[in-house]
C-alpha cells in the first residue's frame, strides 16, 4: 500500500501543492553529518569509518545533555532520589577475635600488623597516639577484631548523581561460598593527592588487591575503624591496542624486625608495597585481566575508560 502510494505523489503535488506531514528536513539534516564523516575518512573501507564518527559523535551529544540535566538538579536543590548508601561490611567468619588470629589469617608477623594499624591510624586518622605512646600501640593486642569477607560502599556514578553499588571481596586463600575460587578483589584508592595527578591513568587512583578486611575495635578508647589491608600495584603505560593500563605487582620483601624484636617503624607506603588504609579510601572495584594465562600472573590489564558497571556489561 505505501508503495503504491508513491504512483500518486507527483499528481497530487501538480494539482495540490506540497505534501502535508510529510518533510525531508530530518533526513538531510542527517546526510550532513554523514559527508562531513565521509569527508574526514581516508576514503578506503568508508563506510565503517562514517559510522564509528557518526556514533562518537551523538555519543558525545548524548553525554553532553545528560551532564546538563546533572547540572541543572544541582542548580534546583533537587534532592537525590534515594538515600544515600552506607558502607557496610558483611558476611563475617567466626574465627578471627584477637590480633594473633588475623595475623595468623593474613600470614604475617603479629607485630607487623600491630604496626601496620598504628600507623593507619597516625596518617589517614586523627588517631596519631597509637604511634606516639606505647601504651595504645599496646592497646591493639588486646583490642577485639573481626574479620570480614566483603564489603558494600557507594560510588556515584559519572553520568549523574545518583549512587551505584559496588561489593568487594576478600576471602584469601580459603575458597569463596566453600565451593567456588577464591576472591581478592582489585579496588582503586584515593588517598588524598593533588587533582593534577588525576589526570593521569586511573585517573589518578591507586590499583591494589585487598588482602584482608577488617573492624578494629578498642573498647577503652572508644575507636572503632573499617581498615582493608591492600598491596599496591605500580601502574604502567596504556597499551594502545586494548586501551587499557598495564598494572604489575612487584616484588616486596618481608618487614624485618628491629634489634628489639619489635616492628615499630614506618611502614613503606609507596606504589607496590603492603599497607593498610581506611574503607572509606577505597573509591571503586575494578576488573582485572591477566596479560598470560597462568594462574600466577603478575601483570594485568585495568580499563581506565569505562566503569565496573560497563565492564559487566560488555564483557561478564
Amino acid at each position: 500500500m505505501k508503495m503504491h502510494l508513491l504512483n500518486h505523489f507527483s499528481d497530487h503535488i501538480c494539482q495540490l501543492g506540497n505534501l502535508l506531514n510529510v518533510s525531508s528536513e530530518l533526513p538531510e539534516k542527517a546526510m550532513m553529518d554523514l559527508k562531513q564523516a565521509y569527508r574526514q575518512s581516508n576514503r578506503h573501507d568508508s563506510s565503517f569509518q562514517i559510522l564509528q564518527t557518526k556514533a562518537r559523535k551523538e555519543m558525545f551529544q548524548y553525554r553532553e545533555l545528560i551532564g546538563n540535566a546533572a547540572k541543572q538538579r544541582r542548580d534546583d536543590d533537587m534532592p537525590l532520589s534515594k538515600a544515600p548508601i552506607k558502607r557496610m561490611m558483611k558476611n563475617p567468619p567466626p574465627e578471627i577475635k584477637t590480633l594473633d588470629d588475623l595475623a595468623e589469617w593474613c600470614a604475617m608477623p603479629n607485630g607487623e600488623l600491630q604496626n601496620h594499624i598504628a600507623w593507619c591510624f597516625k596518617r589517614f586518622t586523627d588517631f596519631t597516639d597509637y604511634v606516639e605512646h606505647d601504651q595504645y600501640f599496646s592497646r591493639l593486642n588486646d583490642a577485639k577484631y573481626i574479620r570480614y569477607n566483603s564489603v558494600v560502599f557507594p560510588v556515584t556514578s559519572f553520568q549523574c548523581d545518583e549512587q551505584a553499588v559496588h561489593m568487594v571481596r576478600c576471602t584469601g586463600s580459603t575458597r569463596w561460598r566453600k565451593h567456588k575460587p577464591r576472591r581478592n578483589s582489585t579496588v582503586l584508592l584515593w588517598m588524598g593527592t593533588s587533582l593534577d595527578s588525576r589526570i593521569k591513568s586511573i585517573a589518578g587512583l591507586i590499583p591494589a588487591r585487598l588482602k584482608c578486611l577488617f573492624v578494629v575495635e578498642d573498647a577503652e578508647s572508644s575507636v572503632k575503624r573499617l581498615l582493608a589491608l591492600v598491596q599496591t600495584f605500580a601502574t604502567g603505560p596504556i597499551c594502545q591496542t586494548a586501551g587499557m593500563v598495564i598494572v604489575e605487582k612487584r616484588h616486596q620483601p618481608p618487614m624485618q624486625p628491629l634489634h628489639d624484636g619489635s616492628y615499630r617503624r614506618k611502614p613503606l607506603f609507596g606504589i607496590g608495597t603492603t599497607y593498610t588504609v581506611p574503607i572509606s579510601a577505597i573509591q571503586g572495584a575494578v576488573h582485572d585481566l591477566p596479560l598470560t594465562p597462568q594462574p600466577d600472573s603478575s601483570r594485568w590489564y585495568l580499563s581506565n575508560t569505562i566503569d565496573l558497571n560497563a565492564f559487566n556489561l560488555f564483557y561478564m
